[in-house]
């Protein structure tokens, strides 16, 4: 009997220790680690050079923003007649808001947007002179596409158009501008390039650098705890005094008449002179960027990829629906709605009566005035109108006449000795090419248009 031999064979696991599997695991997560960050980091160059080239941001640079301990790259000073002015012998630079490019500006020893002097004794030129605020001035364009400089080359060697203008002005700042330095290059023609928002500039002393002088019509003006009986004799205490800082326009733009009238619709000049203080965030009371966001700040002076995400972010707006009876008015819209109100009324006829003003202003000097209109993109274009409706929940497209301050200047200056031109139809008709897609200026192609345009009208209405 054979015997079998049975052979167990016996398979041992060889498992590896807890301490054997530990740093192989955190060799793999470090190396799966470091491969993460380098992929992160090579489509950020990727990124930066892509951006860098293709759509170059603004940088944190002399360019970007003046410092509130060195005003030397701010454009405008301290006046005590207007707030403020535009600097006198004054270099500087700035971006602009679609390119991103550097443009630079340069103000004459007047203060004036040109590279040359203009003495005050006129020659045998007629002479243009261009009133206003930003759009006068030229934001975002270099010296050589300002709107003044393309009617100058328009019009020729027998006209010298001369741009008096400041950023944030309004009317009412416009027609003392004009009064205290305008008429001292004795005009032959007198162009007030007009936006929407110059109406609440001319009545809102918190608006842009500085206090300034404000305007309104003695109906507009309220005086708490007075009776309203006796509220003309309140506001005459008021105007009475060497040092009063009310003043009747009247009393400002001819010092030298005999008796003055005050009723509802005089014109009073409040905070005339001005205390000459910055409004927050402007001048010496800005506070930089390096101080508020110095990480941000540090990462513009290099990187047009950051820059780019911070300025889009800061541009993104809430789609959640508001009701347009609670927000606040941003200076425009008022004069846009269908049916206005106390406060519209009033502000329009003020602004009315001040076109009258610069009239009267030169009193023997002759010379033709002419309102130019340019409107807002709100006022023209349909998809920036339903995109502007679509953010309120109670009103809708027919709560508004978008053109409505256009037809009313077109009525009302009709048959005046005023000129009127509207540029509403212009930019509507050119409106991609018309203002920079960032920001509600022209750009340099909408200077030229608008100069083009400006010519036409003027030959037409045989003023040139």
């Amino acid at each position: 009997m054979e015997t079998e031999e049975k052979n167990e064979v016996t398979i041992t696991e060889n498992h590896p220790t807890i301490s054997e599997v530990r740093p192989h695991k955190k060799s793999e997560l470090k190396k799966n680690l470091l491969l993460f960050l380098i992929t992160v980091i090579i489509m950020l160059i990727i990124l930066e050079l892509l951006v860098r080239f293709a759509y170059p941001q603004k940088l944190y640079d002399e360019c970007y923003e003046y410092s509130s301990n060195d005003l030397s790259n701010l454009d405008v000073e301290l006046n005590s007649q207007l707030g403020w002015s535009s600097k006198k012998n004054f270099f500087g630079c700035a971006y602009q808001p679609d390119t991103n490019k550097k443009f630079y500006k340069i103000h004459n020893s007047q203060g004036v947007r040109l590279n040359k002097e203009i003495p005050y004794e006129k020659g045998d030129k007629k002479r243009v002179l261009v009133l206003g605020d930003s759009f006068a001035y030229g934001f975002g364009v270099n010296d050589s596409d300002t709107f003044a400089v393309r009617l100058q080359e328009n019009l020729g060697e027998q006209y010298e158009v001369i741009p008096l203008a400041a950023s944030g002005y309004g009317t009412g700042q416009e027609l003392l501008f004009f009064k205290e330095e305008g008429l001292k290059y004795n005009p032959d023609i007198v162009l007030l390039l007009f936006f929407q928002n110059d109406i609440a500039n001319t009545q809102q002393i918190d608006q842009a650098y500085a206090d300034k002088p404000i305007f309104k019509l003695v109906r507009q003006i309220d005086v708490k705890g007075v009776d309203p009986s006796l509220k003309k004799q309140y506001i005459v205490k008021l105007l009475s005094g060497d040092n009063a800082q009310f003043k009747l326009l009247q009393a400002v733009m001819h010092p030298n008449d005999d008796a003055y009238i005050l009723n509802n619709e005089t014109i009073i000049v409040a905070n005339y002179p001005t205390k000459q203080l910055w409004n927050p965030g402007y001048g010496s009371k800005k506070v930089a960027l390096s101080r508020e966001k110095p990480f941000s700040s540090v990462l513009l002076r290099f990187s047009h990829l950051y820059s780019l995400i911070y300025h889009k972010l800061d541009k993104i707006e809430s789609s959640r629906s508001k009701r347009y009876t609670e927000k606040s008015s941003d200076g425009l819209d008022l004069y846009m709605e269908k049916e206005y109100g106390t406060e519209a009324e009033d502000s329009m006829l003020l602004t009315q009566q001040l076109f009258y003003e610069f009239e009267r202003a030169g009193e023997s000097k002759k010379y033709k005035f002419v309102v130019v209109n340019i409107p807002d993109k709100r006022n023209i274009n349909k998809e920036y109108q339903q995109k502007f409706v679509n953010q309120y929940i109670d009103i809708d497209e027919s709560f508004f006449d978008f053109r409505k301050v256009d037809t009313i200047f077109s009525q009302n200056l009709s048959g005046t000795s005023i000129g009127y031109i509207s540029l509403f139809d212009l930019a509507e008709q050119n409106f991609e090419e018309f203002y920079f897609r960032t920001d509600p200026h022209w750009n340099p192609r909408g200077t030229k248009l608008s100069a083009d345009y400006v010519t036409e009208k003027l030959r037409e209405q045989k003023i040139i």
